[in-house]
This record gives structure tokens, C-alpha cells and sequence, in this order.
């Protein structure tokens, strides 16, 4: 929501545990981040099999608010965790710090960084060597966002949203390093007063360097349409169900003879619904069903993701 004038100024933070089950460990980082607010085009590889495992999601929001001339601005970092208990190497983090700014009563502007730092995407076939041998896939994601919120009326409210990416693979993969671009609005309409529904698209185009390096032959290039739909309701003071779904058609758009990414296009549906319960104003309790589908139309590309989650987030 835009920055309020009514905000108490000062420190504040959220910290918030959950646990979760996953039945494809490899994709839970994806399907976490397949939102409009977080990474909806972060990469995934699809190993043989589907390990399932537990992993304890953590993360701790420190925040701090004061006003200035143009309203109040907020300022915040993060820092996000996953541990995963039988697959350890897929255990990883992402940080984020951003700046919120009010700049009329019903308009803000944020701006974010995010850095999610050597990515275990799991064991893939490496093409510099020519050998293809099977290494070890990481990457190191820069993201910068850009997001002008406006309070339209009392019921609705309308966020246009850019982003500028960088992608960087470990050297065995290095063809694959990515500039990526993305523009969308999203739009909250209160339908009622415990019924928000919102509604957001997002274009996004991503640039490989082995678009210009032929000897390889694996251009990740792609252009994304990326669709979510959503509702929140209040059940009663202290219960809330927030029930959202997600279109992803990725086309990748290389035109390198004998890469196996000519003429792929991957499509992903996903669906998530979280129950929470607020004991307090500080203390919520969360349960949470999410499952994915990818189809594509080379099929050792498809795969399903079935997560639930239990959780408990304190405010300070």
C-alpha cells in the first residue's frame, strides 16, 4: 500500500519462520519467487527424478520510517533464507533492500535491489568444452525495480512496474549470462470491504551472450508473458485467505541450428492459496498450498511441484 502519513515514524521488523514439504525439491526456489513482487523469471533446471524434502524458510524485514518534505519514505532490508534438509546444496539466500517514498497521499514510488548469490539450478550438460560433461549449473541474479503506485479512488488502486537484470552463470555455463528488461501494470480493485482482487501482467525480454557466440550453441534467450490473478478475504477480524494464480508463457527465442532451445516455449500454470490467522497485531500464523505444472513442447521439460507450508511471522 502507498506510504500514509498516519504511518508511526521509527524502527520496525518483521521475522517470519515456515516450514515446508516440498515433492520436487529442485523447483521449490522457482515456485517460491513466481509472483509479480518477486523474481517470476528466475531460471530452473529439471533434473532426473523428483526428490522431495523439508525445507525451513526464513527471513527477517527490518524497516525504518521517518518523513520529509514529500511525505514519509520508508527504507528496509531483508534477508531471506531457504535450508534444505536432504539436499543441502540446494540451501541458499536472497537480500533485498529498497526505498519507499510518498509522493502525494495517493501515489508512491519504490525502488528495490535484490541480489540472490550462486543458485544451485542443479547438474547440467556444459557446452565450451565440448566434451559435455555434466557440471554443476549456478547462477548469481542482480535484479533493480522500479514500481509508481497510485490510489486511483477508494476502491481502486493501479502500480506500473519496471525491472533491469543481470544474470551471471558459473564458467562452465558462462554463454548463458543474461540482460533482462520488464514492464507491466497491476491493478487492486476493493470489490467489497474484506474483498480486494488484483490483477497484474508483466512483459520481460532476456538477452543472452550465447546469442552471439554460434561455437556453443545454447542461446537462452527468451520473451516472457507472465499473467496473475488474485483475491483477498477477510473472513473474520483475525482470518484471512489470499488465493492467487499464475500464467507463464516463456518462448525462447534462439536460431542456432542444433541448440536445444530453437523453437522451445515453456508454459506454467501455478496456483497458491495461504490461510492466516492474526492472534495479534504482531503474532500470524500461516498455512499454505501451492502446486505447478509446466508443460512444454520438449518434454523432459515438463515437470509438477506440490508444496505446502506452515509458518509464523512476528511483527516488532
Amino acid at each position: 500500500a502507498p506510504v500514509s502519513a498516519a504511518d508511526t515514524e521509527g524502527w520496525s521488523a518483521i521475522a517470519e519462520q515456515k516450514v515446508l514439504y516440498t515433492d520436487n525439491a529442485f523447483q521449490l526456489s522457482s515456485a517460491r519467487r513466481l509472483s509479480l513482487g518477486e523474481d517470476p523469471s528466475q531460471p530452473t533446471s529439471v533434473p532426473l527424478g523428483n526428490p522431495s524434502d523439508v525445507v525451513w524458510e526464513s527471513s527477517i524485514d527490518v524497516r525504518r520510517t521517518s518523513s520529509n518534505r514529500l511525505g514519509n519514505v520508508e527504507v528496509s532490508a531483508k534477508a531471506h533464507g531457504f535450508f534444505f534438509t536432504d539436499i543441502t546444496e540446494l540451501s541458499h539466500g536472497h537480500y533485498r533492500v529498497q526505498v519507499k517514498q510518498a509522493l502525494s497521499p495517493g501515489t508512491s514510488v519504490l525502488l528495490r535491489y535484490r541480489y540472490t548469490p550462486n543458485l544451485f539450478l542443479g547438474p547440467n550438460f556444459e557446452r565450451r568444452t565440448g566434451t559435455r560433461s555434466v557440471q554443476d549449473e549456478r547462477v548469481t541474479s542482480h535484479i533493480w525495480r522500479a514500481q509508481l503506485e497510485r490510489k486511483l479512488s477508494d476502491a481502486w488502486n493501479m502500480t506500473v512496474t519496471t525491472r533491469f537484470g543481470l544474470r551471471l552463470y558459473n564458467e562452465a555455463f558462462a554463454e548463458r549470462d543474461t540482460m533482462l528488461y520488464t514492464l507491466g501494470p497491476n491493478v487492486d480493485y476493493a470489490l467489497r470491504p474484506n474483498l480486494t482482487l488484483s490483477l497484474g501482467y508483466l512483459y520481460e525480454r532476456g538477452l543472452a551472450d550465447g546469442r552471439d557466440e554460434t561455437q556453443f550453441n545454447d542461446d537462452v534467450s527468451y520473451r516472457q508473458h507472465f499473467v496473475s490473478a488474485g483475491a483477498d478475504l477477510r473472513v473474520t477480524s483475525g482470518l484471512s485467505l489470499n488465493l492467487q494464480y499464475v500464467f507463464r508463457r516463456k518462448d525462447f527465442t534462439s536460431d542456432l541450428v542444433g541448440d536445444t532451445h530453437l523453437g522451445r516455449q515453456d508454459t506454467t500454470h501455478q496456483g497458491t492459496a495461504e490461510l492466516r490467522y492474526a492472534f495479534s497485531e504482531a503474532a500470524v500464523v500461516t498455512l499454505g498450498f501451492q502446486h505447478a505444472q509446466r508443460t512444454s513442447n520438449v518434454v523432459s521439460r515438463d515437470f509438477n511441484d506440490t508444496n505446502t507450508s506452515l509458518g509464523i511471522q512476528y511483527r516488532f
